[in-house]
């Protein structure tokens, strides 16, 4: 009897310890297989586009057809994106127009214009056609300086004459003329906001000037030598100047 309850209960352990060990052999094939399966999807991620496509956690295995479909998704986004066009070397290998009769030249910020300058005149030229479309000639000297306002509608100008010209590039009309240096105009600059002009030569001053009324703001002294190029930084807090003994000075402004 004893024998008989003995083998039982042994058969209830083997059995307990048989259906442990079947359990455990699964959770450890799942366990493998989920591993596999993150393995796969993670490695599929890697070589997305080589091995398949990952939607929302589904790998999709790439047919030829769809493999052309994302080709042509991918092509079309690319060909749609802005940028410069492609040059070609030698496409256009003569002048679109000459213009004869210029010491220099600067384009206006909206590429419409050039305005070209020679002696004691200024002219307007139309960019697209190379046409003259204006000329302002109240210069009473060479010019050495043209410079456009960042709108594109007006014009500052100075040289020998020691007068600052800000006139109306539509209609060449004449609408401040600041006379504060006494030697030569040799550089000017436009603030960021187009409301001032900083304008500085051979009198070694930077003089800073409202550039539609021409009333005189601030004077800066402390170059040694003749100043011949002027800078306003972008924020409008700061002007550099630059003189012929290469030394740059750079002024608070704001």
């Amino acid at each position: 009897m004893f024998d008989r309850h003995r083998v039982g209960v042994r058969r209830k352990v083997f059995s307990k310890v048989e259906n442990e060990k079947t359990i455990k052999s699964d959770v450890e094939q799942t366990r493998q297989a989920n591993d596999d399966a993150g393995l796969a999807i993670s490695r599929r991620q890697f070589s997305l586009g080589l091995s398949g496509i990952l939607l929302a956690g589904t790998v999709l295995e790439p047919t030829e057809h769809n493999t052309l479909s994302v080709l042509a998704a991918k092509t079309s986004s690319l060909s749609a994106q802005p940028g410069p066009r492609k040059l070609t070397p030698h496409a256009f290998d003569q002048p679109q127009y000459v213009l004869s009769g210029t010491t220099a030249s600067v384009w206006s910020p909206d590429s419409q214009h050039i305005a070209t300058f020679h002696e004691n005149i200024v002219t307007l030229y139309n960019a697209n056609t190379g046409k003259s479309e204006l000329t302002y000639s109240k210069h009473t000297d060479e010019i050495l300086t043209v410079k456009w306002s960042a709108d594109s509608k007006y014009l500052v100008s100075s040289g020998f004459d020691h007068i600052v010209h800000v006139w109306d590039a539509a209609l060449g009309q004449t609408l401040t003329m600041y006379k504060g240096h006494t030697a030569i105009v040799r550089d000017t600059v436009w603030s960021p906001n187009q409301q001032y002009l900083a304008s500085a030569g051979y009198d070694k001053t930077v003089q800073v000037w409202e550039a539609f009324t021409g009333r005189m703001v601030v004077t800066y002294s402390g170059h040694a030598a003749e100043i011949y190029a002027l800078m306003w930084s972008p924020d409008g807090r700061l002007i550099a100047s630059t003189d012929l003994q290469n030394k740059m000075m750079i002024w608070r402004v704001i």
